[in-house]
């Protein structure tokens, strides 16, 4: 598989699932009970692919009969076995299926304006799961980010067995503030604050329990649009940047001995110790 031009970053973002895995009988077979796949087409007969994370074996993309039927441009948990570990002409593997039906994530791509749908809930938790900056030379010219810009979330909250959640993420220009001792102030240029609401879908039976689900937002056109700001820049001779990200929504929280919704900032503005961030370059548009 050719390598990630930005592959010294990579871990920085990269936090593994927390499913099942393991190596087969020998060092020549990989058997990943669960892992996030992303699913994309590469190369000039358009092939469809799953970028998945390895799980612990590396960032790659796999081919299966499997993947052919799954929806492009969608996140699934992905089951596969490799009993070949020599990629193809084109850098990718070839699998098959390994139990489990794959299941689809729940996703939205992120806007420049806040959508219709009002928080119906808030969660007791947030947090991301899944993302990696990573981009694959498709060719010599052409780099195409791993996992599409998509991030992979955690949220906790009260749910039926078959409840749907959503969480819709977007970039308002005007309300890049943040409050900094006891004033609402400009956070600056090269960083940014994403909103995220949350809608549940009732479609459930009995009684509700707390229930952590996955869900997907595509970034990408947020991500884009950032760069193409004037909110945005390279220093001098800078040849990749860090643009920290603050995640602001609604977390129920407990304060005394009431529940209460309070808007949340998660993030830092700090890069030595940055837990969000996009990745820019200036090889890459």
């Amino acid at each position: 598989m050719k390598t990630s031009i930005l592959k010294l970053v990579c871990g920085v973002f990269s936090i593994a699932f927390l499913f099942s895995s393991c190596l087969g009988d020998s060092d020549n077979k990989i058997e990943i009970g669960s892992d996030l796949a992303f699913i994309t087409t590469m190369g000039s007969s358009y092939s469809k692919v799953a970028a998945v994370t390895g799980k612990g074996y590396g960032n790659m993309y796999i081919q299966s009969p499997q993947i052919d039927q799954l929806q492009e441009g969608q996140c699934y948990l992905l089951s596969y076995r490799i009993t070949n570990l020599s990629a193809n002409s084109s850098g990718y593997y070839t699998a098959e299926d390994f139990g489990a039906v794959p299941v689809k994530l729940n996703q939205t791509l992120g806007a420049a304006t806040a959508p219709v749908v009002e928080n119906n809930f808030a969660p007791t938790s947030f947090s991301l799961a899944y993302y990696s900056p990573s981009y694959f030379q498709s060719s010599s010219t052409t780099y195409v980010p791993l996992f599409g810009d998509r991030w992979v979330f955690n949220a906790t909250t009260l749910l039926k067995e078959k409840d749907e959640v959503y969480m819709y993420f977007y970039y308002d220009k005007s309300k890049q503030q943040e409050e900094v001792n006891g004033v609402m102030t400009d956070i600056g240029d090269n960083k940014i604050i994403i909103d995220v609401r949350f809608k549940k879908e009732s479609f459930g039976d009995g009684v509700e329990s707390n229930k952590q689900i996955m869900a997907v937002g595509n970034l990408s056109d947020i991500k884009r649009d950032f760069r193409r700001s004037d909110k945005f820049s390279f220093a001098s001779g800078e040849k990749t940047r860090l643009v920290p990200i603050k995640f602001r929504y609604m977390k129920s929280v407990t304060e005394g001995n009431n529940t209460v919704n309070k808007e949340t900032l998660d993030g830092t503005w700090n890069t030595d110790q940055v837990q969000f961030a996009f990745l820019y370059s200036t090889e890459i548009e």
